[in-house]
């Protein structure tokens, strides 16, 4: 395919936070270094972040770790500070080094393989992939003139290719579209890569960035009513075939009753409390050893 890149055999690893979220990162960084082998794991944070549980973490699995700090001058600066830390992941996106990449969130969980994510054509045309909400977004679509209501992505989960990407996005670019569209940018990044990057990406299926409303004790939800949200018929696969949990919107688990707590909220709170001794985090059992 003409633009195609070479596919690469391993992915790197991504997370940007600043130190408050470092605990919950660790986390998700153990999640995934015990489901996947990844050449290594980049950390983006402000300058003075050390970053230091993420670090032995990283060095008990035998994974490189790079701190990439964001400079006080970088185009993240001229954005509000109540906003600023939003853009983090916009930085996480920025690469020098050639690869392929996978952006997480640290709310994340991985409680599956991600072998098929190293394959996923990216190439100049579509650099980037990354999962829709799975559910009708129509005010979205419309002012970011997206292709239909269910083009709208979740920017938790974003798998890429660096130097295809770099091609067409950068944190100027980002920042400089949220300021000009702000009315239009309900969800602030999100929204200001959806319209950059609209017709550009190539979309996972949910199992890769299984979202709070997917879950099986929100079934009584009117996203999972097949008049509401015809993509509900997807929701038994996505929740079989879960590779990446995603614990947003007040879903942590320390935040749910123990009666409504689910599979992967037991899992996040078994490695949960490991965390004080990161070196033994590689001889934690990987969730389908438990489930």
């Amino acid at each position: 395919m003409k633009g195609e890149t070479t596919l690469t055999t391993a992915m790197h690893l991504v997370l940007a936070l600043d130190q408050g979220f470092e605990t919950l990162a660790s986390v998700a960084l153990t999640s995934f270094l015990l489901h996947h082998s990844f050449e290594s794991v980049v950390v983006v944070a402000p300058e003075g972040h050390p970053m230091e549980r993420l670090s032995a973490l990283a060095a008990a699995f035998h994974v490189p770790l790079r701190l990439q700090p964001i400079p006080a001058d970088s185009a993240l600066s001229s954005l509000p500070p109540a906003v600023r830390p939003y853009f983090f992941c916009i930085e996480a996106l920025k690469q020098d080094t050639p690869g392929r990449y996978l952006y997480v969130d640290a709310d994340t969980l991985c409680v599956n393989e991600l072998s098929a994510l190293e394959d996923l054509p990216l190439d100049d045309v579509h650099p980037l992939a990354a999962c829709s909400h799975g559910r009708p977004m129509p005010d979205r679509s419309l002012v970011l003139a997206l292709e239909s209501p269910y083009h709208y992505f979740n920017a938790g989960v974003l798998l890429f290719d660096s130097a295809a990407l770099a091609k067409q996005l950068s944190p100027v670019a980002v920042v400089d579209y949220f300021l000009r569209h702000r009315a239009l940018c309900r969800f602030r990044e999100q929204c200001a890569l959806n319209g950059i990057l609209r017709g550009k990406v190539r979309y996972l299926p949910g199992q890769y960035n299984l979202l709070s409303w997917m879950r099986e004790r929100q079934d009584q939800g009117r996203w999972h009513n097949l008049a509401a949200n015809p993509m509900a018929y997807c929701l038994t696969n996505v929740r079989e075939q879960m590779a990446i949990v995603h614990l947003s919107a007040g879903a942590l688990p320390t935040q749910v009753e123990e009666s409504r707590r689910e599979r992967m909220d037991c899992y996040w709170l078994l490695l949960e409390k490991a965390m004080d001794q990161p070196e033994q985090a590689p001889n934690l059992p990987r969730y389908a050893e438990r489930w």
